[in-house]
C-alpha cells in the first residue's frame, strides 16, 4: 500500500466517524467542520461572537446550520456514498430552509433570491445595511 492510498483510508475512517465533527457553532468559529483536519494556528483562538439582540441570535444561528451544510456538501462532493453524512447533510438543509423561512417571515428578504422579495424592487436592499442599524435595538 503506498502512502496516499495509507493516508486516504484513513482520512476516510476517521471522517465516517460524526464524533470527527464540530458543532455548527464550533465549525463556523473554525472555519472547518471536521475536527480531524482542523490545525490550530499558533496560540491563536477563534473569537467568540456574541448576538446583542434577538435578530442577530437568529441570524448566528442560521449561519452556524448554513456553513455546517455547505460543509458537508463540499465533503460528499468527494464521497457521495456516505450515507451517515448524507443524512445529516439533509438534517442541517432542511433545519436552513427552515430557519431562513422563519427569518424572512419576521425580518424581511436575506437575499434578492429570497421568496420575500417584492417582484417589483429589491425589499433587501431597503434593509439597513449594518453600519447604519441602531446596535442597541
Amino acid at each position: 500500500m503506498n502512502t496516499y492510498n495509507y493516508f486516504e483510508d484513513n482520512w476516510l475512517r476517521n471522517m465516517t466517524n460524526n464524533n470527527s465533527l464540530f458543532t455548527p457553532e464550533e465549525g463556523f468559529l473554525k472555519g472547518n467542520l471536521f475536527s480531524s483536519l482542523y490545525s490550530q494556528y499558533k496560540n491563536y483562538q477563534p473569537m467568540t461572537l456574541k448576538a446583542t439582540n434577538e435578530r442577530e441570535k437568529f441570524f448566528l444561528e442560521l449561519s452556524w446550520v448554513a456553513f455546517a451544510a455547505h460543509e458537508l456538501n463540499l465533503y460528499l462532493d468527494v464521497h457521495p456514498n456516505d450515507t451517515s453524512m448524507i443524512t445529516l447533510f439533509n438534517d442541517y438543509r432542511k433545519k436552513e430552509m427552515d430557519l431562513s423561512r422563519k427569518y424572512e417571515e419576521k425580518y424581511g428578504a436575506l437575499t434578492v433570491m429570497s421568496e420575500n422579495s417584492n417582484d417589483n424592487q429589491f425589499s433587501w436592499e431597503e434593509e439597513n445595511w449594518p453600519w447604519e442599524r441602531d446596535m442597541n435595538v
